[in-house]
C-alpha cells in the first residue's frame, strides 16, 4: 500500500496544476480559505512571496486527509511524514507561489465579475432558489473569515487557473492516435509451447571433486554469517502493563473526562423561513399557523424577500447561540417565535431530532484498562530502567540485576544480523533496532542504557564468530542439490536449442513429442495480452516480448528458461484488436488519459521554467521544526 503511495504522490507539480482545472471550485476554494489568516513563521520565500508554517501546517493536514479518503485507510502524522508528505506539501505550496508570482509579472487581473460569477454559482452557498448569501455569511461568520479576504483567495485561484489552462488547457490527443495506442495495447497472442520437463531428466551424481569445485565458485552464497552471542534486557510498556491494576474509580473518572468522546450530541433538522423585515416574517408566521407549510408562504411570499432552506441535522455547537437556543428549544412540529440575528428574522419549525447517543462505561471499560495501563506503564519505565542501570553500575552482572527487578533476560546463542539462529529460525524478542545495536557492542562489555522509540534496552556481547566459508561437510545436500538442479537446468536448455533447430528444418513440435514423451509436453496458452506480467502460463517477461515480436506461425530466436525447465516458443495466433467495433467509452477514455500525460509533460515544463525564473528559498530549520512540532511526544 504504501508504495502505491509513494508512486501516486510522486508528481506533486501535475497534480497540483491540474487540479485547478480538473476541481470544482467548491472543493478546491473552501479547503484554505475557512482556515483563518496566513500567519507562523516563513518555511520558504518565492520571490517576494512568503509560505508560512500555518499555510503548511494546514496543506498538510489536507493531504493527509486525501489520502485517508484515496486508500480508504488510517494514516496519522507520523506515516505521512515517513511518506514525505510534509515536503510535498511544502512543494504544492511553493507551485501556487510560482503561479501567483508569474500572474504579477503579466499583470494578470481576474474581474469582479468573473469572481461574483465564482461564488454565486458555488453549490456550498446555493439554496433552493439560487445563490444565498445568508449561508455565505453564516459560513464566512462560522469560520471567522472575512469577506474581503475570501474575495481575495477566490481572485488568487481564479488567476492560477487563468495561467495553467493558458499553458495546457487546448492539449487534446488526436482519435487515431488513441486508436494506435489501443490496437497496439490490446492486441492478443496465443503461444504453442514445446516444454522440457528438467525433472526428468536423468544427471548423474556428482562426485566429491565436482561438490568442492561447485562450492568454491559459488562460496558466497554458502558463507556462514557473523553469529553473536549474548544476553539482552529489554523494558518495554507492553511488558509491564499487564502488572499495572487500574482501581474502578481512576477508571471512571477517565471515563468521566473522556465523555465528550463517548458522547455523540442531540441533532436537529429545522425548516426555516428568513426574511429581512420583522413585519414580514410576523405575516408569515400567521400564514402557518392558519395551516400552510413553509415551503408555500415562502413561494406566495417571494415578493416580500421571504426565503425557505432546511437546516441540518445539526448539533447545538454547530450554530450559533442567537439561532441554537431557540431550534433547542422546539417541540416536533413546533414553530418558533420570530428570531432575530445578524442574517434577519428567521422562523423554525421542528422536523426531525436524532437524539443524544452516549456509549455505556461498560462498553469501554476494557478499552480504558488497556490505555490507563499502557500510560503508567510509559510513565514508570524511565524509573525502571534507572534503576536497572544503577544495579549494573554498582558491579552487577546484566542477569542479576535484571533477576533483582523480577525482569527476564533474554539469552541470545548465535544470532546473525537478521535475527536467525544457526538453524534459520527467528528470534523472539528481538527487534530490528535491538538487533542492529547487539551487532555494534564489543565484546565482553555491557552496554549503556539505550532507548528505543518505546523503551529501553541493556545488552551484553559474549561471544564473535566471524562470516566464515562453510566446509563441504557442513552443506553437502545443499550443495548437491542445486549442483543437480543447475545441470538438469542446462541439459534442458541445451535439448531446447536442439528442439528449435529441428523445429526450425520443418519438424512439427508434435512430432518432436512423440519421439520423448516423458521429457516433453505440448502446450497451447490462451489469448495472452502484450505486456503482460504476472507469469502468464510460467512465461518470463523476455518470452512474453519475444511472443510479440515473433510473427505469426513462426518460433521465437531462442528458447527461454522455465521454473521447471525450458520452453520452445511459436506464435500460434496473431489476435488483432480491431478499433471500429471498439467501446467508445474506452478510446475517450485512453483519449483522456493520454491528453492528461500530455497537460502533465506541459506543465512539468512550465513549472521548471517558473523555477529559473523566479527564486524559491526554503529555510530547512523552519521545516524541520515543524517536522518535530508533528512529532508524538510520549
Amino acid at each position: 500500500m504504501l508504495d502505491a503511495m509513494r508512486r501516486r504522490a510522486s508528481s506533486w507539480v501535475v497534480r497540483v496544476l491540474l487540479g485547478l482545472l480538473i476541481v470544482s471550485f467548491a472543493i478546491w476554494g473552501v479547503g484554505d480559505i475557512f482556515l483563518g489568516p496566513r500567519g507562523g513563521e516563513v518555511v520558504a520565500e518565492v520571490g517576494d512571496l512568503e509560505v508560512t508554517s500555518a499555510e503548511l501546517g494546514r496543506e498538510f493536514e489536507d493531504q493527509i486527509t486525501r489520502l485517508r479518503q484515496q486508500f480508504d485507510t488510517p494514516i496519522d502524522r507520523p506515516q505521512a511524514l515517513a511518506l514525505g508528505l510534509l515536503d510535498q506539501s511544502l512543494q504544492q505550496q511553493v507551485a501556487q507561489r510560482l503561479v501567483d508570482m508569474h500572474g504579477r509579472e503579466l499583470g494578470l487581473g481576474v474581474a469582479d465579475a468573473t469572481v461574483r460569477a465564482r461564488v454565486t454559482e458555488d453549490p456550498l452557498f446555493r439554496g433552493e432558489g439560487g445563490f444565498d448569501r445568508q449561508r455565505l455569511e453564516l459560513v464566512l461568520r462560522s469560520q471567522g473569515q472575512s469577506e474581503a479576504a475570501f474575495v481575495d483567495e477566490i481572485r488568487d485561484e481564479v488567476r492560477r487557473a487563468l495561467l495553467v489552462d493558458a499553458v495546457s488547457g487546448i492539449t487534446a490527443a488526436p482519435e487515431a492516435l488513441a486508436r494506435a495506442l489501443y490496437a497496439y495495447r490490446n492486441e492478443k497472442r496465443r503461444a504453442e509451447l514445446l516444454r522440457v520437463d528438467a525433472s526428468s531428466i536423468e544427471v548423474e551424481q556428482p562426485d566429491e571433486a565436482t561438490l568442492q569445485a561447485y562450492l568454491e565458485e559459488n562460496q558466497a552464497q554458502y558463507e556462514a554469517p557473523e553469529y553473536r552471542s549474548g544476553v539482552l534486557v529489554a523494558l518495554r510498556p507492553a511488558d509491564i502493563e499487564d502488572e499495572i491494576t487500574i482501581d474502578e474509580e481512576s477508571l471512571r473518572e477517565e471515563y468521566a473526562a473522556r465523555e465528550q468522546i463517548y458522547t455523540i450530541a442531540e441533532k436537529r433538522k429545522v425548516g426555516q423561513l428568513l426574511a429581512s423585515d420583522k413585519e414580514v416574517i410576523e405575516r408569515a408566521a400567521e400564514a402557518i399557523e392558519e395551516g400552510s407549510t413553509l415551503a408555500e408562504v415562502a413561494e406566495s411570499m417571494s415578493a416580500d424577500g421571504v426565503a425557505y432552506s432546511s437546516i441540518g441535522p445539526l448539533g447545538a455547537r454547530d450554530l450559533p447561540a442567537a439561532l441554537a437556543d431557540p431550534i433547542f428549544a422546539l417541540e416536533p412540529g413546533q414553530l418558533s417565535a420570530p428570531v432575530q440575528s445578524p442574517f434577519g428574522w428567521h422562523l423554525f419549525r421542528l422536523i426531525d431530532v436524532e437524539p443524544e447517543n452516549v456509549t455505556p462505561f461498560e462498553e469501554v471499560r476494557d478499552a480504558l484498562h488497556a490505555d490507563l495501563a499502557h500510560r503508567r506503564a510509559v510513565a514508570e519505565l524511565p524509573d525502571l530502567a534507572t534503576a536497572l542501570d544503577d544495579e549494573i553500575a554498582a558491579g552487577s552482572t546484566i542477569e542479576d540485576a535484571a533477576r533483582t527487578l523480577d525482569l527476564e533476560p533474554i539469552t541470545l546463542d548465535k544470532v546473525d544480523r537478521r535475527g536467525l539462529d544457526e538453524a534459520g529460525q527467528p528470534v523472539e524478542g528481538v527487534s530490528a533496532p535491538i538487533l542492529a545495536q547487539f551487532f555494534t557492542g564489543r565484546e565482553g562489555e555491557p552496554s549503556l542504557m539505550e532507548q528505543t522509540d518505546d523503551g529501553y534496552f541493556v545488552y551484553r556481547v559474549d561471544s564473535i564468530e566471524a562470516p566464515r566459508a562453510r566446509t563441504l561437510d557442513e552443506v553437502r545436500d545443499e550443495v548437491a542439490a542445486a549442483w543437480i538442479a543447475e545441470q538438469r537446468t542446462q541439459t534442458a536448455m541445451e535439448k531446447a536449442e536442439a528442439l528449435l533447430a529441428r523445429a526450425r528444418e520443418g519438424m512439427t513440435p508434435a512430432a518432436l513429442v512423440a519421439e520423448d514423451p516423458a521429457t516433453l509436453e505440448l502446450e497451447t496458452t490462451e489469448p495472452i495480452v502484450r505486456g503482460a506480467r504476472g507469469n502468464p502460463a510460467g512465461l518470463s517477461p523476455e518470452a512474453v516480448d519475444a511472443l510479440f515480436a515473433t510473427p505469426e506461425g513462426a518460433f521465437a530466436d531462442r528458447p527461454f528458461a522455465t521454473a521447471g525447465g525450458a520452453v520452445v516458443l511459436r506464435t500460434a495466433e496473431v489476435i488483432e484488436a480491431g478499433t471500429e467495433g471498439a467501446d467508445a467509452t474506452a478510446i475517450d477514455g485512453l483519449r483522456t488519459s493520454m491528453a492528461r500525460e500530455m497537460r502533465g509533460d506541459l506543465l512539468l515544463q512550465y513549472e521548471q521554467a517558473l523555477r529559473r525564473r523566479f527564486p524559491v528559498e526554503i529555510d530547512e530549520g523552519a521545516l524541520r521544526a515543524l517536522a518535530n512540532s508533528m512529532e508524538p511526544r510520549s
